[in-house]
Order: C-alpha cells, then sequence, then structure tokens
C-alpha cells in the first residue's frame, strides 16, 4: 500500500519562509550513467535510512520531464517543480511529507520542456530552493540518468556525487562516460561509488574495481568505493507495493546494505568540504551554467 503523502500545514510554510541559513544541509547528487540501475530506488531509501537515524530529509526529484520518486511512493502530487518554474505555485506549496518522516520536492512527468531549463529557469529554481533555508541535514537530489545538460546541472551544483552502476558492462561503460564528462567538462574530480544489485556471495567492490581501472588509467579522478547493495526479491516486491524496501523488509539483505551505506555517510560529515552544502549548491547552480 502507498504511503501517506501530505502537504505542509501553514506553520511549516512560514518556518521554511523564515528560517536562513545557519548550518548548511549536506547536498548529495545521486547519479547514473543510464537509466535501469536502481538509482532512484538508492535515492529513496539511502533518505529514509538516513532519517532513521535521526536526519531531516529532502528529497529532490531532480529527473524533469520523467519524474519516478512519486510513481516509486505511490502518490501523485497535487503541484511539482514545474509549477514553480511556470510561477504557479511557490516552493512551500510543492514540498509534501512522506509518513516515514522525510519531505519531497516532486518533478513533473510528461513535459519534456523540463529536460533542458533556460538560464532564466535555472535562476527562478535557486531562488525558490533558497528559500528553505536551514530546515533539513540533507537534500538528496534524484538525476536523471546520462549526460543531458540537466543531470550536469545538478551534479556540478552538489557537494558530492554518488555514482550508482550494478554488474552489466554497459552500466560501467555508461558511469564512465558519465565521469569522463563531469570531469572533462565540468571539472569534478571526486566520486563515490555503490555497486547495486550484487549477486548474492558479491561484495561490489570487484565492480567498483572494473569501473576505478579505467578511471585510473584515462582520468585524473577520485573515486572511492561507498558500499554495495545486494540483489534482493524484497526490492522488486517494495516496487509493487510502492513503499521503500527498508520500510518493509528492514532485515533483508539489501535494506541491512543501506543501512550500512547511511552509516557510512554520516560517519564521513566531519570530512565535509567546508565550503560545501546547500549555500554552494545555490551558487553553483548559477555559476556553473
Amino acid at each position: 500500500m502507498a504511503g501517506r503523502i501530505v502537504r505542509l500545514d501553514e506553520a511549516r510554510r512560514r518556518r521554511l519562509k523564515r528560517n536562513r541559513m545557519s548550518t548548511p544541509a549536506r547536498v548529495i547528487a545521486v547519479t547514473s550513467g543510464k537509466g535501469g540501475v536502481g538509482k532512484t530506488h538508492t535515492s529513496v531509501n539511502l533518505g529514509l535510512a538516513l532519517t532513521q537515524q535521526g536526519k531531516r530529509v529532502l528529497l529532490l526529484d531532480a529527473d524533469l520531464g520523467l519524474a519516478n520518486i512519486n510513481i516509486m511512493l505511490g502518490f501523485e502530487p497535487a503541484a511539482t517543480l514545474r509549477e514553480v518554474l511556470t510561477k504557479e505555485a511557490s516552493i512551500e506549496d510543492v514540498i509534501v511529507s512522506h509518513d516515514l518522516g522525510f519531505d519531497i520536492i516532486p518533478s513533473g512527468s510528461g513535459f519534456p520542456e523540463l529536460s533542458n531549463l533556460s538560464e532564466e529557469e535555472r535562476a527562478l529554481l535557486v531562488e525558490a530552493l533558497d528559500e528553505l533555508g536551514s530546515n533539513y541535514d540533507y537534500m538528496i537530489v534524484d538525476t536523471g540518468a546520462g549526460i543531458g545538460s540537466n543531470v550536469m546541472y545538478f551534479c556540478t551544483a552538489a557537494e558530492e556525487i554518488f555514482v550508482v552502476v550494478d554488474c552489466e558492462p554497459t552500466s560501467r561503460t555508461d558511469a564512465y562516460a558519465l565521469i569522463k564528462v563531469l570531469t572533462n567538462n565540468h571539472g569534478v574530480k571526486n566520486f563515490s561509488i555503490i555497486a547495486n544489485r550484487t549477486p548474492r556471495g558479491g561484495d561490489g567492490k570487484t565492480t567498483y574495481g572494473q569501473l576505478a581501472a579505467a578511471c585510473d588509467r584515462f582520468l585524473n579522478v577520485s573515486l572511492k568505493y561507498l558500499g554495495s547493495i545486494s540483489d534482493d526479491s524484497a526490492v522488486s516486491e517494495a516496487v509493487v507495493a510502492q513503499r521503500p524496501f527498508l520500510e518493509l523488509y528492514p532485515s533483508t539483505r539489501a535494506s541491512l546494505d543501506i543501512t550500512k551505506i547511511a552509516k557510512k555517510v554520516l560517519e564521513s560529515e566531519g570530512r565535509r568540504n567546508p565550503s560545501g552544502g546547500m549555500q554552494f549548491f545555490f551558487k553553483a547552480l548559477l555559476e556553473n551554467h
């Protein structure tokens, strides 16, 4: 059964407008070189895992024009980023709260004009997001797949980039292409890798090692192995139920894996870039493009 989604009450809307930056949220872009590798599942379940660790989490569906988070969680948003960009709604009108404790900014689906934002639209988006202030500890940006302009836009602005790959050769090849473009065209040098759908008995390090070897040979980048998520039937069952697998099956292998990844993310908080966070995100969104 899909989760209960509610729009923010008036008190929370006022707080969102009033609060300004004090402690910047940690902005993480979750991306992939190709579709179908479980990027959005990773984003949603990582967000839930961080919520379960007591963190305030905002999920931003940045797959503009092909929104996935609302489909995965089984709700139809009353308003999306499309309405923010057309000035029909404020960002406070768009944010919804999931009953599991995290908030979501949904995107529009089936609107090809969102796939390539204009400079004016990007500036409007930055202004809208800036109003969120210090209400969150983490903003997880679920980007589109591939090397399109919006993917580059959000990845280059984020404090950290998590690249999701699986064991398929095409996944590694496309992940390498994504990293190459971000490095050569946008100067991004640091990436964290999550190996998804790891076969039973594996730990994802083989997939990571193959990708790292290609990057070491041809690119001047730093790759970090963040962890793996097991190939688990519980994930497919959760997809049908339109709920996070971490909620429905907290003891299954995939859930234990995403919890380990979340704890690893938390452990690295002390090594954050002091110029990162939401302030950096907003500034970079304007300056990098």
